[in-house]
């Protein structure tokens, strides 16, 4: 692993800019924030850079948040993706002869960094980040270690995903360790929704279908819904595990229209499913139980029945 070449590029860098993925999630934003504060501390000139807007400031609690920018600055002499699993999806253009580190854990990863850090077997992003702050020896400032357990409670779904073991609990202890309080990062991220969210969920669950014999359910979310409600799409992140949260299900997906007319595709597993092969077919990616693509030029219909035929091969 490249631990130690990312580790001499970073501290032989003066301009860093971190990045994530579009349409943050909390993943993205705290391994990309928690390193913020560990480059900060080295007394680097650091920016977190997310280009999407409107960005959730349902996590607008978060440390760092507010220091969040929108363009990468052409001083930037490096920069570090977090928590995404192809180029396109960061939004964003390279300057000429700037190097870029990949920070990830999407098995689906293109490997399209300069340097590549890939653990697969990782359950969030901030593990690999806090790996490389380990093994580099850099301090750890309380901020970071809460943006690290956000990304860390959020990713395994309050440790209640596949993938959990003894070393994510090691990795939550060593956190709390550094100040974190579990309880008010419970309460930020479960207890502090928008109202728009809110009115938007009887609209996508009142679209619910179920198919193959009930083993597979399907939401979907329209433009009308976002105006009818208020949200954005960062509303939308958790609704496709009400599909499959229903006790015979085995796949869910939610379906989303964009404003440019492409339909973005979630998708969710429960036991034996690998939605990241499904999701791969379409030209996009994830993990082995949360996957997602975004296809353009398809109705929805056809669509639906593409994916069926993919899901079917795969129970």
């Amino acid at each position: 692993m490249n631990y130690n070449n990312a580790k001499e590029l970073i501290e032989k860098s003066s301009y860093i800019t971190i990045v994530g993925h579009i349409n943050p999630d909390p993943d993205t934003l705290g391994s990309g924030l928690g390193l913020w504060w560990v480059l900060k501390k080295l007394q680097k000139r650091v920016d977190a850079v997310y280009v999407s807007r409107p960005l959730p400031q349902f996590l607008s609690w978060m440390p760092g948040f507010d220091k969040i920018k929108s363009a990468i600055s052409d001083k930037t002499d490096l920069i570090i993706s977090v928590d995404c699993g192809s180029f396109d999806r960061l939004g964003i253009d390279i300057p000429l002869g700037v190097k870029l580190i990949n920070i990830d854990h999407h098995q689906s990863n293109s490997n399209y960094g300069d340097i590549n850090i890939i653990e697969p077997e990782f359950a969030s992003a901030s593990e690999v980040v806090y790996k490389l702050v380990s093994i580099s020896k850099w301090p750890m400032p309380k901020e970071a270690a809460e943006n690290f357990y956000t990304a860390l409670v959020s990713d395994t779904g309050f440790f209640s995903y596949e993938g959990v073991d003894k070393r994510v609990f090691e990795f939550a202890k060593e956190l709390i360790e550094y100040g974190v309080k579990p309880d008010v990062i419970a309460r930020n991220l479960k207890e502090n929704e928008p109202l728009s969210k809110l009115r938007l969920l009887p609209l996508a669950l009142q679209t619910l279908k179920l198919y193959l014999n009930a083993k597979v359910a399907g939401l979907e979310v329209t433009q009308k819904m976002f105006e009818q409600s208020g949200a954005t799409v960062n509303d939308t992140d958790d609704l496709v595990n009400y599909a499959r949260s229903l006790a015979t299900v085995e796949v869910g997906f939610l379906i989303r229209e964009e404003s440019d007319g492409s339909l973005k595709v979630s998708l969710r597993s429960k036991n034996y499913v690998n939605v990241s092969k499904i999701a791969e077919s379409f030209g996009g990616g994830g993990h082995v139980r949360a996957a997602g693509y975004t296809v353009r030029n398809i109705t929805k219909d056809n669509l639906v029945n593409c994916l069926l035929d993919k899901i079917t091969k795969e129970l």
